[in-house]
């Protein structure tokens, strides 16, 4: 029972030292001294509040190609939560919503809400929560400290001089109070017994501007000019401070205690309590979503005949006070997310346009200026009818539209799934391939043919050559087939910026249409169900997309006509199927251990040695003698007898350290991947090796086909254990388990007849 208490001792201390620490309530007094120390900090637009918070969390560079640099905002792309992995691969979306932040800076105003649009599953919602969430976080940290103010009226015992309305009455205003506290006491850190009446302000105003304009300007430029040693002209003041107010509820209360104070601000000020307060999706602080239905976003309430605020002095139940609500007043410091906003009926969001314009909401009591940031999301559909519509010219030049498509690299497309493969690993295995094939044909969905018009005569024909799989290849990194030259294929990455911009500014442009990544992650829990198999296995993935292709009248993309491979789902398929079999080949080759494929990578590395000697008439220097001697011609008569190489050799030679060296034309720095470069050769040495091996390799396949068998299990003894070998290797190397091991070879089979 000690220990309990003393656990809850420790806790409470903890939160009261966390709350003098973060400095929650302070007096107007200890709100410009800190305002003072950091004035530019303590006196930023939402703007610039969400701009400093996305650098904040840190900004990274990456190059591509040697020649776009792109920024990557590391608030995107963390791991918010287990159910909220992070946004992959939409650096462009969030660079454009970084640019249109430091526009809304530089002019001083926010005069466009930002709407993310793209296919359903994009991210866009995502997006939007990934800034709400890093909101929450950067309030509770002391460079985002953020405040606005309540108004505090005591009881009787702290004394009410200056506010009554007879003559008798001594402590009925706000005088000395008789407990000593001076003239220039503050009202702000009364207890709970000591105050009457606690008035907030919900639009969450910065204090500052309960200060006049003409004292307030003063005071931010001798701030400034005390922290920067230079002195700022008006000009150079924020329009942020030089325009801001309070709103008509504060400016009636404050000017009903500016006439019974005769005009005294220090009097005022002592009922001003500077609150600290952190941003909360969950308690709508800040940050505030309006869903796709027919609602109002701002109103408000008459607040003087509640009960709770009866015993406001009487120079303050004579004024008539209102206390707004709604989504945009909760919003206010933060910002708003209209989600799906064109699915609401027109008539629901057209005081947009006012709104937007003027920052100001109209409410009952007067207009009451706004301080946010509105995002808001859609998906293209909407978004196309609604630019068929007559009110589309008003609108566009509020709008900021920020395209969120899909991903055009399969590679950062089965990132997207880490978090669900994380949650179903929990149950089942995931099978080698099964991700990698999954995105492939997600994203060989989503390409569109490109148009060899857009380009430079000279790399016309190789782009009118280029199909979804060579496509997705460049995209991916990944080597390009060798329908191409090596010079083509340089030329290719060369333009594979421009290859992905083609469509850009095309309404159907490449990322709008395809299997969407929400589609993609069902399917791999439907996989993952599947009872038949032990594994969320390539063969399981085949099965599900079977099921998804089948009434094509569900989704866009399966009802595109094929265009020269492109569109063309069911090729797709095929593709996949055949790169599963092709990788289970290989890996069932290196499962046998009939050879030590790492011997001939190390042989062909002597070969490549050797004729780049060769080609360039130079000498080697022998391992074993240190003389310099000429190529060996045996280790290049042995690889290339294995190549097939034809009778002239030298241009064969010659073309292979071509081939080198325009790897390295793109790839400046580090070794040679031989294993990359050369995965062609590689392949064809390995099925050469393995020609003469082809009657054993049938042998233990067709062993291993009657696993499961009474049959199996009287193998003789040597060939049973081979074939359990194997299928060990394939678990313990490859990651199969022993079912879909032997799954796979049936799969195999099916495929050869």
């Amino acid at each position: 029972m000690q220990n309990s208490r003393e656990a809850i001792e420790s806790l409470a201390q903890s939160v009261k030292r966390d709350f003098k620490e973060k400095k929650f309530i302070l007096s107007f007094d200890d709100f410009l001294e800190a305002l003072c120390a950091q004035p530019r900090r303590l006196t930023r637009t939402s703007a610039e509040y969400i701009k400093d918070m996305i650098t904040w969390f840190g900004v990274s560079e990456t190059t591509i190609n040697d020649k776009v640099t792109k920024r990557r905002y590391k608030m995107f792309e963390r791991q918010r939560s287990k159910s909220k992995p992070p946004i992959i691969g939409q650096e462009e979306a969030h660079e454009h919503i970084f640019r249109v932040l430091e526009q809304f800076v530089r002019q001083g105003r926010v005069d466009k809400l930002i709407l993310l649009h793209g296919p359903n599953g994009s991210s866009k919602s995502s997006t939007a929560d990934a800034l709400a969430q890093a909101l929450e976080e950067y309030s509770r940290t002391d460079e985002g400290a953020v405040y606005r103010f309540n108004w505090i009226f005591p009881t009787d015992k702290i004394g009410y001089e200056g506010l009554s309305t007879t003559e008798n009455a001594k402590h009925i205003g706000f005088g000395d109070s008789p407990s000593g506290r001076g003239s220039k006491s503050t009202y702000a850190h009364l207890t709970d017994e000591e105050v009457l009446c606690k008035i907030v302000s919900e639009l969450k105003e910065n204090p500052l501007f309960l200060l006049p304009r003409k004292e307030r300007l003063a005071l931010y430029s001798q701030a400034v000019e005390k922290q920067s040693g230079q002195k700022i002209s008006l000009d150079e003041i924020p329009q942020y401070i030089e325009d801001g107010d309070i709103s008509s509820k504060n400016r009636r209360i404050y000017d009903a205690l500016l006439v019974a104070y005769q005009g005294d601000l220090e009097k005022i000020l002592r009922h001003v309590q500077v609150e600290r307060f952190f941003f909360s999706s969950r308690y709508r602080t800040g940050i505030s979503t309006v869903e796709p239905q027919m609602n109002i976003d701002a109103h408000e309430k008459q607040l003087t005949m509640e009960k709770n605020l009866q015993f406001l002095p009487p120079a303050l139940q004579n004024i008539r006070l209102f206390e707004p609500g709604g989504d945009l007043v909760d919003a206010n410091r933060g910002f708003i997310e209209f989600a799906d906003l064109l699915k609401r009926p027109l008539e629901a969001f057209k005081y947009l346009l006012t709104t937007i314009e003027k920052m100001s909401i109209n409410l009952t009591s007067g207009a009451a200026d706004l301080d946010l940031i509105m995002i808001a999301s859609t998906n293209e559909k909407h978004l196309d009818a609604f630019k068929a519509s007559p009110d589309w010219p008003s609108f566009k030049g509020r709008f900021e539209l920020i395209r969120v498509p899909y991903l055009l690299s399969s590679k950062m497309e089965a990132e997207i799934y880490e978090e669900d493969i994380r949650l179903i690993k929990r149950s089942k295995p995931i099978g080698p391939h099964a991700v990698q094939l999954l995105a492939k044909w997600a994203v060989l969905t989503r390409l569109r043919q490109p148009d060899p018009e857009y380009y430079d005569f000279p790399i016309r024909n190789i782009i009118a050559r280029l199909d979804p799989y060579e496509k997705l290849a460049l995209y991916d990194g990944e080597q390009i087939s060798n329908n191409f030259t090596d010079l083509e294929k340089s030329q290719l990455r060369k333009y594979a910026i421009d290859i992905r911009n083609e469509s850009q500014m095309s309404v159907a442009y490449e990322g709008r249409f395809g299997a969407s990544p929400r589609e993609m992650k069902m399917l791999l829990y439907f996989a993952s169900q599947n009872s038949s198999q032990d594994s969320v296995s390539a063969l399981a993935i085949f099965e599900e997309i079977d099921k998804l292709t089948r009434d094509r009248t569900i989704y866009d993309y399966l009802q595109f006509e094929p265009r020269n491979g492109f569109h063309d789902y069911k090729e797709f398929y095929k593709y996949i199927r055949l790169s599963y079999a092709k990788f289970f080949n290989r890996e069932f080759l290196q499962a046998l251990n009939l050879f030590d494929e790492s011997q001939y990578i190390v042989a062909f590395q002597r070969y490549l040695r050797n004729i780049v000697a060769y080609v360039k008439s130079e000498k080697l220097e022998n391992d074993l003698t240190g003389k310099m001697e000429s190529p060996s011609e045996s280790v290049m008569d042995e690889v290339e007898g294995l190549l097939n190489a034809p009778e002239s050799r030298r241009e064969f030679r010659e073309n292979i350290v071509a081939k080198m060296a325009s790897w390295r034309v793109d790839n400046s720095q580090g070794e040679l991947d031989i294993a990359a470069v050369f995965s062609g050769e590689l392949l064809m040495i390995s099925r050469r090796i393995y020609e003469n091996k082809e009657d054993h390799i049938s042998k233990v396949k067709n062993g291993m086909l009657m696993f499961g068998s009474e049959d199996y299990q009287k193998l003789p003894s040597d060939y049973f254990k081979l074939c359990e070998d194997t299928f060990n290797n394939l678990t313990v190397r490859f990651g199969y388990t022993k079912k879909t091991a032997w799954d796979t070879l049936v799969f195999m089979r099916g495929l050869s007849h």
